[in-house]
């Protein structure tokens, strides 16, 4: 608590939330109150906090109340710095006050409310929803309950700094494998088409084989029905040796039909076979098409995020807010060192610390100078990896 001394009325405001923390004195309170002060003026300090324009008053309504009536223009305050001390000024009657037992626990649940309340109307959104998750404790909240809400903003953003997601070692390793797979579905692929290629010319061979057949076949029928006609017009002067000799001729020719039909359904069993083959080699081919494009699109992904990462995490603002902060204590220091007079020591110790200071500058810069981060993008990794495939497919010299 800080003490401030007399400090004008007419600075002094009231918040009326702090006045309905507890019901009015009764009169003969307040004419003792202001009997008390008349005769030894005001014993115990105003309690107050910084506003936008003076101080408002945290305890000591009443007493400024008979102040003001008691025409006086000065009256002793003390300021609350921190949340500890805001609510022990604005519940410290409640030991002081006459109450019951129900009383006193219903104003230790109004303490904890006013309490929530400080956090809720201090903190920004963001540091009262993780003290509300139990993310982080009273003491780290009172921390940042009278900072600025853009130094809260400032902190909380370089403290929740997350690591990268995907490292980049992990990034180029992952595209290692995605490449290998590539190549080995690349190679499955062609030996599938391969085996595809063989196939169809097989298929036309055993088509062009059953077209000779038939043709065959037919002239076979052609030829028996010829020499059948011919029995039948001159069977009467044939001979039984030649009627023997035509008729084995046309037994061979129906085995010669039998056996070349038998041949005619085994290449269509080849033929049906080969389809069978070929529709499962479009559907291997398919598969692997698909495989390749969902691994191009894992690359692209892995490279985008990879590429947000970077940008995210080479944010100025990282080693600014730093900057600012070392900035800030050296403002001070200066304005610090014009109030006071100092020993020949604090000369040379000024000297060695802006030494180092300035050694420490000049490494940061020469390590930001060097570590400048690539542009990455999908795009470019895209081209590169067109590029790497046209260059992998061009025939090597002999």
């Amino acid at each position: 608590m800080k003490y401030l001394g007399n400090v004008k009325v007419t600075l002094l405001k009231e918040k009326q939330k702090n006045k309905e923390l507890f019901s009015p004195l009764s009169e003969s309170e307040y004419a003792d109150l202001r009997e008390s002060i008349r005769e030894a003026g005001i014993l115990n300090d105003l309690i107050v906090e910084k506003g936008e324009e003076g101080y408002i008053i945290l305890s000591g309504h009443h007493r400024k109340a008979v102040a003001q009536e008691l025409g006086m223009e000065e009256v002793p305050c003390s300021l609350a710095e921190t949340r500890g001390e805001i609510l022990e000024a604005l519940f410290d009657n409640a030991s002081r006050r006459q109450m019951t037992e129900v009383e006193r626990k219903e104003k230790v649940k109004e303490k904890t409310r006013v309490q929530v309340r400080i956090y809720e109307e201090n903190l920004i959104p963001e540091l009262y929803e993780l003290y509300r998750e139990g993310k982080i404790d009273r003491r780290s909240a009172d921390e940042f309950i009278c900072a600025d809400p853009e130094v809260q903003r400032s902190v909380l953003h370089c403290l929740s700094i997350e690591r990268p997601v995907v490292p980049p070692e992990l990034v180029e390793r992952h595209a290692r494998e995605i490449e290998s797979i590539e190549t080995s579905h690349r190679q499955a692929l062609a030996a599938e088409r391969e085996k595809l290629a063989k196939a169809e010319a097989e298929k036309k061979k055993a088509q062009e084989a059953l077209a000779q057949n038939g043709k065959k076949l037919e002239e076979i029928r052609e030829r028996a029905r010829d020499t059948l006609a011919r029995y039948e017009k001159t069977k009467e002067q044939i001979t039984k040796e030649v009627k023997k000799e035509i008729e084995k001729q046309i037994e061979d020719l129906e085995k010669e039909r039998e056996t070349r039909e038998t041949a005619m359904k085994a290449k269509q069993g080849e033929i049906a076979q080969l389809n069978g083959e070929i529709e499962t080699l479009n559907n291997r081919i398919y598969g692997y098409d698909s495989q390749v494009a969902l691994w191009k699109h894992e690359v692209a992904r892995v490279s985008e995020l990879y590429d947000k990462s970077v940008a995210y995490y080479s944010n100025p603002a990282l080693i600014e807010v730093q900057l600012q902060v070392i900035s800030e204590f050296v403002e001070s220091l200066v304005r610090f060192s014009k109030c006071h007079m100092w020993d020949a020591e604090a000369s040379r110790t000024v000297t060695r610390y802006r030494k180092s200071i300035s050694d420490s500058m000049e490494k940061l810069d020469e390590h930001v100078k060097s570590r400048q981060k690539e542009v990455v993008s999908v795009q470019e990794s895209e081209k590169a990896v067109a590029a790497r495939t046209e260059v992998e497919a061009m025939p090597k010299a002999s």
